[in-house]
Formats: C-alpha cells, sequence, structure tokens
C-alpha cells in the first residue's frame, strides 16, 4: 500500500517533469527508475490527479496525428515466433514486447509494427493505459 507521503512525493516528480498536464511514457519511466517506483503505481498516480502519458514507446497512443506504430511489410519468423511465445489471451503484453526488443536488440516499435501486422494487439501497458478502470489516460 502507497501512503499518503510517498503518493505526495511521487506527484510531485511527476508533475515538475510534466508539459500541459502530460508525460511521455519514456520520462514517466525515467522517474520511476530514478526513484524505485512501481509503473503501474506512477500510472495509477496520474490517472488520479487526470495527468495524461503521451508518445508511448510502442507507438501505440499519445503521439497528435494518432498512433506512430511504423509500416512494416515483412516479419522475420524469429520475431514472429518471439512474439507469439509471449502471447497472453492472444494479445502481447507490453512488458513483453519491451523484452523482445531487448532480447532481438530492435527497437520497441519494431515490435508492434511486427503486431501490427500479424494482427495482435498489445495489452497489459505498464503504465495501466489499456485497464478498463483507466481508459481516459492514454490520449
Amino acid at each position: 500500500m502507497t501512503s499518503s507521503h510517498e503518493t505526495d512525493n511521487i506527484i510531485d516528480k511527476l508533475k515538475a517533469a510534466s508539459s500541459d498536464n502530460k508525460l511521455s511514457c519514456s520520462k514517466v519511466f525515467e522517474i520511476c527508475n530514478e526513484n524505485s517506483i512501481f509503473p503501474d503505481i506512477a500510472g495509477f498516480t496520474m490517472d488520479q490527479y487526470r495527468m495524461k502519458i503521451s508518445f508511448c514507446q510502442l507507438g501505440l497512443f499519445g503521439y497528435p496525428e494518432g498512433k506512430k506504430i511504423p509500416v512494416c511489410d515483412t516479419v522475420s519468423n524469429d520475431l514472429k515466433d518471439e512474439i507469439l511465445s509471449y502471447l497472453e489471451d492472444n494479445k502481447l503484453p507490453c512488458a513483453a514486447a519491451w523484452n523482445i526488443a531487448s532480447e532481438m536488440k530492435i527497437r520497441k516499435m519494431d515490435v508492434s509494427a511486427a503486431c501490427e501486422k500479424l494482427g495482435i494487439k498489445i495489452g497489459r501497458c505498464q503504465l495501466g493505459a489499456f485497464s478498463e478502470a483507466k481508459k481516459g489516460n492514454c490520449k
């Protein structure tokens, strides 16, 4: 359970780094890493204070024009197999996409582009953006 003091500390750090009540996904993770904050706690706190996540590192939301996923003509068998091995309820969890990118030494957006080509949705955002309880946060 997060104490009131911890929540105040988290929100102070998030607000200080925000612009127009928005924070990029990468900045939220930077703050989480620097302050030993779980990403889902940061996302929940942002939602409580009506802060928005921008510029998803997978290109899924937070861009002025909509999605920013690059076009992918083909998907290598290795990448496809890796994606399929991580599926949960026919979706690729965000953390798994990050793991795949790290393991295969490719960009996170390359993983999401492959998912787009394969017709696979990405779910379980580490910041909670896709959860039913937080529908409004991923803008």
